[in-house]
C-alpha cells in the first residue's frame, strides 16, 4: 500500500471524507489509476453517481465550443437578443443610506466569450457580498423558482469585460445553447457529448447514489443526509450546475480533451481551452480573488500565474512545482476536483460529496491526490 493510499484511508477513518472515487490516466495509457474508498457510513464504488455541481460548467463549455465550430455561435457574438431577460439586468454600484441598491444601465455588450470566462459581470452572491442582501430579498419570490432566470435574477457586479468574478455566466450560456439549438441541455449533452463517449450516467434529472455528507461547524464531524440542499432538482437545466454522473464517466470527457481525439472538438477548439483568455484588468481581479478565496477547489498556491481558460482556472506560468504551464483545473462545491495537464500528458479527477461549499478539511486530500497522479505518471519533476 502506497503512502497516499494509507493517507486516504486515514482521511476516511478520521472523518475528513466519507469516501471517494479517484480516476487518473496518462496520454499513452500506461497509467490508469481507478480507485474507490469508503467509510463505515457510506459506500462509494466506481459506479457511484455524484452531484457534479460546477463540474457541469466544463460540459457546457464544450457544448458552446461545438456550436462555434458549426457556425451557430461565435465567441464575440452579442447574446442580448438570445436571452433578453439576462440582457436587461442593470449594473450594481452600491447602496444608498436607506439600503436601496444604486444601479445604472449596462453600457458594454455581453458576448459568448464573456460568459465563458466569468467576465460578463454575472457573479455568485458568495463571491460578491453586495449581492447577498439582494439574493435574500428575492428568495421569497417563488414564481420562477428552479429556473435559470429565477435562480440568478440579480444585477451585474461590474460592466461586462471590465472585471472578473466567478459566477453565473455559464448558467446563462446554457440558456444560449438551448435557444440556439432548440433543445434542452439534457438532450443536447446526451446527443453530442455523452453518447459519442459512451457516457451512460450523465443527466440533469437523476439522483446521486450516495448522500451528501455535511460537516458540523461544532465538532467538525460528518453526518450523511439524503435530504440535504442539493444542486439538482431544478425545473430547468442549469449550465453551471445540476448534472449527476459517475467519476469514470466524467473521466471520459477529460481523456478526450487530453488526447485530442476529435470526438468532442476539433484540435483548434480544444487548444483554445488551454490558453489564457483574460485581458490585464480582469486577470488582476482574478488573481486577487482566487488566490485569497475560501471557495476554490484544490490547491491554489500564490504564484500570480493564473488566468482563465475555457472551462477552468489556467496555470499561466512556470513557477508551480509540478504543474506545467496551461494546466486547466476546476471542480464542484461538494469537494470534487479535476485537472488536465496536456504538457505532462495526464489528467485526474477526485470525487466525493462533502458540504458546506469547498470544505477546507478536504483541500489537503485533493492536493495530495493531484501530486500522487504526477508521481505515478513519473511527471513530478519538470524536464
Amino acid at each position: 500500500m502506497s503512502q497516499f493510499d494509507k493517507y486516504l484511508e486515514e482521511s476516511v477513518h478520521k472523518d475528513v471524507i466519507p469516501g471517494a472515487v479517484l480516476y487518473a490516466q496518462n496520454k499513452d495509457g500506461s497509467l490508469e489509476w481507478a480507485s474507490a474508498v469508503s467509510g463505515p457510513g457510506v459506500q462509494y464504488t466506481m459506479d457511484t453517481v455524484m452531484e457534479l455541481a460546477s463540474v457541469t460548467k466544463l460540459v457546457t463549455t464544450i457544448a458552446a465550443l461545438q456550436l462555434t465550430e458549426r457556425g451557430d455561435l461565435s465567441l464575440d457574438q452579442n447574446i442580448e437578443e438570445i436571452i433578453p431577460t439576462f440582457s436587461s439586468l442593470d449594473v450594481l454600484d452600491g447602496f444608498n443610506a436607506n439600503g436601496m441598491p444604486l444601479l445604472h444601465r449596462r453600457r458594454n455588450s455581453i458576448t459568448v466569450e464573456k460568459l465563458l470566462t466569468h467576465t460578463s459581470g454575472a457573479a455568485y452572491p458568495f463571491v460578491d457580498a453586495r449581492l447577498t442582501q439582494l439574493s435574500t430579498e428575492k428568495s421569497s419570490k417563488s414564481e420562477h423558482a428552479g429556473t435559470v432566470d429565477g435562480s440568478f435574477d440579480l444585477p451585474l457586479s461590474f460592466e461586462p469585460g471590465e472585471g472578473w468574478l466567478y459566477g453565473t455566466g455559464v448558467d446563462r450560456l446554457g440558456q444560449v445553447i438551448e435557444r440556439v439549438t432548440k433543445m434542452t441541455l439534457e438532450q443536447y449533452f446526451h446527443d453530442q457529448i455523452f453518447k459519442p463517449l459512451g457516457i451512460t450516467t450523465g443527466t440533469f434529472w437523476g439522483k446521486p447514489s450516495v448522500p451528501m455528507s455535511i460537516r458540523s461547524g461544532h465538532d467538525g464531524m460528518l453526518t450523511h443526509d439524503w435530504n440535504a440542499p442539493a444542486f439538482v432538482g431544478s425545473k430547468e437545466c442549469h449550465g453551471g450546475q445540476g448534472l449527476v454522473m459517475s467519476i469514470p464517466d466524467f473521466s471520459k470527457i477529460l481523456r478526450s480533451l487530453l488526447v485530442d481525439d476529435g470526438i468532442l472538438l476539433r484540435p483548434e477548439s480544444t487548444a483554445s481551452m488551454f490558453l489564457p483568455h483574460l485581458s490585464p484588468g480582469p486577470r488582476a481581479m482574478l488573481l486577487q480573488r482566487v488566490q485569497e478565496a475560501d471557495w476554490t477547489l484544490g490547491d491554489v498556491p500564490i504564484t500570480n500565474e493564473y488566468s482563465w481558460g475555457f472551462g477552468g482556472l489556467l496555470v499561466d506560468g512556470d513557477s508551480h512545482r509540478f504543474r506545467r504551464r496551461n494546466t486547466l483545473t476546476w471542480g464542484g462545491a461538494p469537494s470534487l476536483f479535476w485537472f488536465i495537464d496536456r504538457a505532462a500528458g495526464i489528467y485526474g479527477v477526485f470525487g466525493t460529496q462533502v458540504m458546506p461549499l469547498c470544505d477546507r478539511k478536504v483541500t489537503p486530500v485533493l492536493k495530495a491526490f493531484e501530486e500522487e497522479v504526477y508521481r505515478r505518471a513519473g511527471k513530478l519533476e519538470k524536464i
